[in-house]
């Protein structure tokens, strides 16, 4: 098993669920943040009008996340970090799993071979919070499934995947550091 020197922290969950709130509170707390490469690359492939979308070539959108997410796994690495802590708004692990939903099973490799801290911190959906925008186009429903489709993933991949409670962005903040304090 690969080890890191800093505890990498994954917050996932479903689209609209809080969770680049909670990474931004986390930064103001002056920890280390790996912004989530998906809205960027949605960004970036709209502006050039490559087609590479989550909505039109979800195959291709996959393998940018993917390529994006490694480099920050390595970045954060060598990251001289707060505590030693360093909070990913998801992960490449989402996207394999994703993958895994269209038949594709080539990355599977990387789940064991590049691991995250032990404890996966997952936003529920949260419709009171949920919004549709240029890079979120899916509709409540779909957040639901992708909440459940990462609730069975990470458990399966030895991850064990605590659930955020519904509150405030800063006791979601306080939940997390809490639990990972309890844990060393």
């Amino acid at each position: 098993m690969h080890t890191t020197p800093n505890k990498l922290i994954v917050i996932t969950g479903c689209s609209g669920g809080g969770k680049s709130t909670l990474i931004d509170k986390l930064n103001d707390k002056g920890y280390t943040v790996i912004h989530e490469a998906g809205r960027e690359i949605v960004k970036q492939q709209i502006k050039t009008k490559s087609g590479i979308t989550p909505w039109k070539n979800p195959i291709k959108f996959c393998e940018l996340l993917i390529e994006q997410g490694l480099y920050s796994y390595q970045h954060a690495l060598n990251i001289k970090a707060k505590d030693g802590l360093v909070f990913f708004d998801r992960c490449f692990l989402d996207a394999i799993s994703y993958f895994q939903t269209l038949g594709q099973e080539n990355y599977n490799h990387l789940i064991t071979e590049y691991r995250f801290y032990p404890i996966i911190f997952i936003t529920p959906p949260w419709k009171e919070i949920y919004h549709q925008d240029d890079e979120r186009k899916h509709t409540f429903a779909d957040a639901i499934h992708e909440y459940e489709r990462l609730a069975l993933f990470y458990p399966q991949n030895d991850y064990q995947v605590i659930e955020l409670p519904k509150t405030t962005v800063k006791k979601r903040c306080d939940f997390i550091l809490n639990r990972i304090n309890q844990t060393n």
